[in-house]
């Protein structure tokens, strides 16, 4: 038997237990503490290249013919009165108009926001608003006009203001002017 230095570990393993003693940084360390740390470490990059799976959910499929109805979450009505059907369903090349009454405190951006029409189109009739600022006057019950095409973009927008109606048309590079 060797009388030397027992070892149980081969050569390689022992060399690479004992790499961090001559780390100079790590000498207020002990050793154990030393490789308690650099094993952390790997662990914890380990975790981070580890490849993750994409979780599959399971997906539901109708049974029977009927399909499964989702609940609304929010009803578009139109704010004009039943009077006015004949203002609502006129036409013209450039699409239709819809009169929408304008509530209590309500503004013509939040008007475009409830009825899911673009907020900048309204940004852009106030840079070209003019005399008398028919955009910024808005009074609750005031009847707006909007005139969308068939893609539903707005092309036109009237309203009625002490000095007479105000008419914005959008112009062929999307800007608006006001007509009148």
């Amino acid at each position: 038997m060797d009388t030397g230095s027992p070892s149980r570990m081969p050569a390689a393993l022992q060399r690479l237990w004992h790499l961090l003693d001559d780390i100079s940084w790590m000498d207020p360390l002990p050793p154990f503490h030393r490789r308690g740390i650099v094993i952390a470490l790997l662990i914890m990059l380990l975790a981070f290249l580890w490849p993750a799976s994409t979780p599959t959910y399971p997906v539901e499929r109708p049974t029977g013919s009927q399909p499964k109805e989702v609940p609304m979450q929010a009803e578009i009505y139109d704010n004009a009165d039943q009077s006015s059907a004949a203002d609502q369903t006129q036409r013209d090349a450039r699409g239709g108009w819809r009169s929408y009454s304008i509530a209590s405190g309500q503004t013509l951006a939040q008007l475009f926001r409830d009825n899911n029409l673009p907020v900048n189109d309204v940004f852009a009739m106030a840079r070209v608003e003019g005399e008398g600022s028919p955009l910024s006057s808005l009074q609750s019950g005031q009847q707006v006009k909007i005139r969308q095409n068939a893609e539903g973009v707005v092309t036109g927008l009237t309203v009625e203001s002490s000095n007479g109606p105000a008419l914005f048309t959008r112009q062929p590079d999307g800007s608006f002017i006001r007509a009148q």
